[in-house]
Order: structure tokens, then sequence, then C-alpha cells
């Protein structure tokens, strides 16, 4: 299981979300995790990415491709609305047992709420909705462009927006902004859509493993808590292994306590 994407907000990383096949026993136990509070619940395709969010939220989400009327695994699909889509997030909040799913759209099927900015350009549209598929009314526009244009948008739609990541950093070629918005059209939350840069390293004693970093890592307020590093270099520039190695730091789910308080402890999920 590795680490996908993240979604960056305030300069913090609000959620994870790692890929593996459906029989990696991380992706297990996060899938039980979500069956044991949500019981009768169906995908098309097995689970092989989830989504973990940082803090003290007990949030955990699985990511998952539509699939049209004809398809084999129609039956699975949990309402008709998520038919013909692009793909879903199902968001499971574990300690309120309450479940939402946002649904991103394909191309051109759905337009952002507000004009877009000048020189963006729109990677994807979503909507959310509750476990029902009663419409929100809360739009996500993920746009891509330029910074400068990507803050300009932003404080035209709220001067008093707090942005992800400074305008001077660096993006992946993938990465996106998230543009959230109320049901008054009005702009809540913008967030980066990241992918990390996967870079295999050797460590102290020859150990090899993945190192994640990413050119706003330097400002990330829960760096410690995350599996990314800053990135290191030698004399002459060629990337080196970080003196850390974060390749076992996992992911931190929240277990019920044994003494029937009701309450959780934060533990690793490799501890379980």
């Amino acid at each position: 299981m590795y680490l996908f994407r993240a979604y960056i907000e305030n300069k913090k990383v609000i959620n994870r979300a790692y890929w593996g096949n459906p029989d990696d026993t991380e992706i297990v136990k996060l899938k039980k995790q979500i069956t044991d509070k949500f019981s009768g619940e169906t995908f098309p395709f097995e689970v092989n990415m989830i989504g973990v969010d940082m803090g003290d939220a007990n949030v955990l989400t699985i990511h998952q491709c539509s699939v049209d009327s004809n398809h084999a695994s129609v039956a699975k699909i949990q309402n008709n609305l998520l038919l013909d889509k692009d793909f879903m997030r199902y968001i499971y909040d574990l300690d309120n047992t309450t479940k939402t799913i946002e649904v991103f759209y394909k191309d051109n099927n759905a337009y952002s709420m507000q004009p877009l900015g000048e020189g963006l350009s729109v990677y994807r549209i979503s909507d959310m909705f509750d476990k029902d598929f009663n419409n929100l009314k809360k739009q996500s526009v993920y746009v891509q462009g330029p910074n400068d244009k990507v803050f300009a948008w932003a404080n035209s739609l709220n001067s008093s927006i707090a942005m992800p990541i400074s305008a001077s950093k660096k993006l992946h070629a993938d990465d996106s902004y998230q543009f959230q918005f109320n049901d008054k059209k009005e702009l809540v939350s913008v967030r980066l859509f990241t992918h990390l840069i996967r870079t295999q390293v050797y460590g102290d004693n020859s150990d090899l493993y993945v190192e994640y970093t990413a050119d706003f890592a330097d400002e990330l307020t829960n760096l410690d808590d995350t599996e990314i590093v800053l990135p290191k270099y030698d004399n002459h520039g060629n990337r080196i292994a970080q003196s850390v190695n974060k390749a076992n730091i996992g992911e931190y789910v929240m277990v019920p306590k044994d003494d029937g308080s009701g309450g959780y402890d934060k533990v690793l999920l490799k501890d379980l």
C-alpha cells in the first residue's frame, strides 16, 4: 500500500489517500473499520483505494469508479444516481455513523457554480450527496492553472479565504485546487488535491523504500505526522535519502477503547 494522493488545506495535510491491492493487510483492516459500522455496503469493484483523515477526525473514505448501466457489476452500484459518472468518494464518519458521497462527473457533464477565473481549466467537478442520495448542493470545482491565476480567482470570490499553500510553490502536473462552494454559491474553502512525488531511495543499512516529497513540504504544519519528507540533496545536487526514514510511519486510525466508555484510542494501523 502506498500514499497516492493527499488533500492540503491551510498548509496542513487533512486527508491521505492510499492505493494498494484489495488483499493488502492495511486495506483489509481499514475496510473492516468501515463495514463494522456501515453494514451492507456494496461496490462495483474491489476496494483498493482508501483515504484517512488526519487529526482527531475518525473519518475514512473509499474511492470507486462508476460504471454504466451495461456493466457486469451494475447490481452492486448503491443507487442509479451513481451510474455513468466518473468516480465517487464514499466518506464515512465512524464516530457519528454518517455517510456522504462526493460524486465526480465526467468531462463536460457539469459546469461550475461560478464563472471560471481567467487562465484556469476544469480538472473535475463534483457534488455532495447524503446517505439517501439527496443533493446537498455543495459543489466542488477542481481547477488547474498557474498559481497566480488560481489565487486571483479565489480572492475575487472570497478575499478572506485561506489558501492551501503559498503561491510561490511548484506543483505536480496532476495537482488541482478544490474550490468548495456552499448552497448559496459562496466559496467556503480551497484545498490542494496533490499527487506527491514518489522516489525510491536507499537509506541506512541499505534499506530500500519510497520517499514522498513535494515542493510545499517545508510549510506543512503537520509534516511530522505524515510520510512526507523534505527532499534532500548531496553537494552535487543529486537526490539522496533523508536522515529520517518514514517508510513505516503508516496511518493512524481510531479504535474503540476497551473500557466500554465509548471513546477511541488513536493507534497506528500496523499495530492493530
